[in-house]
């Protein structure tokens, strides 16, 4: 199954290079524009996945991998089934953002912005499309590695689990960096019965370049 960069949030690409409310400059706004067109066109998104029941104990049926961490597991407290993903927008974009941080960092800044998007917009496209094959079920958010209390080292495991090098072109480095740099994995619970969603941030918002509360250093408390 091949899924696709569809769009980046630029209000999250916003985030990223590190606005914090205010007017935003035209030329901003326009590079954000060209450079997502730019990140979508040069991308090589992939995507792996196994489907996993476990037990009382969290335990994943035909592994050792147990998701560490009360976060995840409270998450997970109402599904019988779980997903385990990976997803990489691929190498050449990494080497495009090398070549800018030796001519020009600000557009090294945004660009590795509109990638970092990028994948999350992929990650939301193959949750659609997992949700739409599931009829009758539903899904939970996706919980990392490193996110809450799940511990970062787990990426070791999910990669080994999934065989990202061979499936995806996905490795570690020593200290446990994926590489390439744009690419994420994830836990992904599976329910009989709807599950509440976390607020996913300020970028998601509606209000997100005109909020008041942003525009004074605070948030509105929905997170």
């Amino acid at each position: 199954m091949d899924f696709y960069i569809t769009q980046i949030n630029s209000n999250e690409v916003l985030k990223y290079i590190g606005y914090k409310g205010g007017d935003i400059d035209n030329k901003i706004e326009y590079d954000i524009k060209i450079l997502s067109d730019e990140v979508i066109k040069i991308s090589k998104p992939k995507v792996c996945f196994k489907v996993f029941s476990f037990d009382s104990n969290f335990v994943f049926e035909g592994t050792n991998f147990i998701p560490n961490g009360k976060d995840v597991k409270e998450m997970l407290k109402e599904c019988s089934k779980a997903v385990i993903m990976a997803a990489t927008i691929g190498n050449d974009i990494e080497n495009i953002i090398r070549r800018y941080e030796i001519t020009d960092m600000y557009k090294a800044l945004i660009l590795d912005s509109c990638a970092s998007a990028a994948v999350e917009n992929l990650c939301d496209n193959f949750q659609n499309w997992l949700e739409e094959e599931l009829k009758g079920m539903f899904l939970t958010d996706r919980f990392s590695p490193g996110y809450g209390d799940m511990p970062f080292k787990q990426q070791k495991q999910i990669c080994s689990i999934l065989n990202t090098q061979k499936s995806i072109g996905v490795s570690l480095s020593q200290s446990g960096i994926m590489i390439p740099r744009k690419s994420v994995t994830a836990v992904i619970g599976i329910s009989n019965k709807p599950q509440n969603k976390r607020f996913r941030g300020c970028e998601y918002c509606s209000m997100f370049k005109n909020c008041s509360f942003r525009k004074e250093g605070s948030y509105c408390g929905k997170f």
